[in-house]
Parts: C-alpha cells; sequence; structure tokens
C-alpha cells in the first residue's frame, strides 16, 4: 500500500514536470573582469509568461507616461500664452496706475483745501 502512494506521488511529480516546457534563451553576462560571455538561460513556461506580462505591463506604463508627458507639455504651453497675455496689459495697467494715482493726488489736494478753509472759518 505505501509503495503503490509513493509511485503514484512520483508519477504525478514525473507529469507536473514533462508538462511543464522549458525554453532556452541567449543571454550575454559581463564578468569584473570586463569579459563578456554568451550563455544560454533556460527558462520554464510561467517564466515565459511571466516576461511577456512584464513586458505589456512596461508597455501599458511608456504609454501612459507619454500621455502624462503630452498633457504637460499642453499645460506648459497654456501656461506660457497666459503669462505672455499678463505682460502685454502690464504697460495698459500702469497707465490707470498712473491716473489712479493723479486722482487720488488731486482728491488729496481738494480735501486739505477744505479743511484749511474750515480752520480758518
Amino acid at each position: 500500500m505505501i509503495t503503490e502512494i509513493h509511485e503514484s506521488l512520483i508519477r504525478r511529480q514525473v507529469n507536473t514536470v514533462s508538462s511543464t516546457s522549458i525554453y532556452e534563451y541567449p543571454m550575454s553576462i559581463t564578468r569584473e573582469s570586463g569579459e563578456i560571455r554568451d550563455e544560454s538561460v533556460t527558462i520554464s513556461e510561467g517564466d515565459k509568461k511571466f516576461i511577456a506580462q512584464r513586458d505589456l505591463i512596461l508597455q501599458e506604463i511608456t504609454v501612459t507616461m507619454d500621455s502624462i508627458l503630452n498633457g504637460l507639455n499642453e499645460l506648459n504651453i497654456s501656461l506660457e500664452s497666459s503669462i505672455a497675455v499678463g505682460k502685454e496689459f502690464e504697460s495698459v495697467a500702469d497707465l490707470w496706475k498712473t491716473f489712479y494715482d493723479g486722482l487720488e493726488s488731486v482728491t488729496e489736494r481738494e480735501e486739505n483745501e477744505l479743511d484749511d478753509e474750515v480752520k480758518e472759518k
């Protein structure tokens, strides 16, 4: 009985191992001495799926980062145009400031003259 259980466990392990595909990928390895060696690395089916999923996620990240960069560029252009419009109105703002400063000095003079007249009476 124990040998039957043992044999069935061995069969399951063999079936599991035989159903797993293994691939070889060439890989360059740089040693500390600067020597580059090409070696084959075996990658299982699960690792291959992982690499494929990782590549898809990296592509999605790249697309998202590109769209963020494009959005930031559009925002930068909008801000630059807003600043340019603001700079165009600086001369108009200075003109109005001069006008209001002149009005303020005239009204202060009139108030001072009225105060002087009231004091004289």
